[in-house]
């Protein structure tokens, strides 16, 4: 098999399961809009009216970040886990199949997945009411944001897959991973996060991903404090491509062996 046809089975393969389970579209997608419906009734209740859509378009960019990390560290690893439990490992090792363009046909998945949700998020945050703001120039600028935060979330991801055994496990730990990133710097912008949680941000590459993107689409002043500056831009390149590059080795190493 070709370089490519490699990667392109395995996207479709992983594409369907991702598309027929319930459990996947759920907990990534629908999760993410019922919060993105409910928190500005609940939590955000006494912001004031002007104020309403910066915030409804900060959510939203919110709900597309915890999509991409549901997606990356929890249906990801989950998926993986259960093709090990289904000994697919054992039969693809024995066919002309590198385990690299097999893996990358999973991230390709991720990015196309997570693509999908997240343009039925911020369609549905619009319809609400959200203001997201993004010019010709910008839009790169989000892109390349947000495919950081996929290729870091993937990265982790993989590195769960290749240490848990256990499908449900995987999936779990992932999730509480999730939780962790989204509160630390993720549920409410910068400027109102605790000066404990701040420093955090910085050294987080999803974190700065997802304030670069809220950035440009709702404004420096509302998040508290712009990311594109050296040092953010320095550490998110720098974690991701490490993260990412360990968690194909790791992958290839472990989940590979017969």
């Amino acid at each position: 098999m070709s370089r490519v046809s490699q990667v392109r089975a395995s996207f479709v393969r992983s594409m369907r399961i991702f598309l027929r389970d319930k459990a996947i579209v759920g907990s990534s997608i629908l999760v993410p809009v019922f919060f993105l419906v409910v928190l500005p009734l609940v939590i955000f209740q006494n912001v004031p009216v002007e104020f309403m859509p910066a915030l409804r378009g900060f959510l939203a960019i919110a709900m597309v970040t915890l999509l991409i990390m549901t997606v990356a560290m929890s249906n990801l690893p989950g998926s993986i886990a259960a093709d090990r439990d289904h000994d697919l490992y054992s039969k693809l090792s024995s066919m002309p199949v590198n385990p690299l363009y097999e893996c990358l046909g999973r991230i390709v998945t991720v990015f196309v997945f997570s693509a999908i949700g997240s343009l039925a998020i911020i369609m549905i945050g619009l319809a609400l009411g959200a203001e997201l703001i993004i010019t010709s120039l910008d839009l790169p600028l989000v892109v390349g944001a947000a495919s950081g935060i996929v290729l870091f979330s993937a990265g982790l991801g993989l590195i769960i897959a290749s240490v848990v055994k256990s499908e449900s496990a995987a999936a779990h730990i992932g999730v509480a991973i999730v939780l962790v990133n989204y509160f630390i710097g993720i549920a409410f912008p910068y400027g109102d996060l605790p000066d404990l949680l701040k420093p955090m941000v910085h050294v987080n590459p999803v974190c700065i991903g997802n304030n670069m993107i809220a950035v440009r689409t709702v404004g420096e002043e509302f998040v508290g404090y712009n990311p594109f500056n050296f040092m953010d831009i320095t550490v998110m390149l720098v974690l991701t491509i490490l993260l990412f590059t360990i968690g194909l080795y790791i992958y290839s190493r472990y989940c590979w062996r017969r």
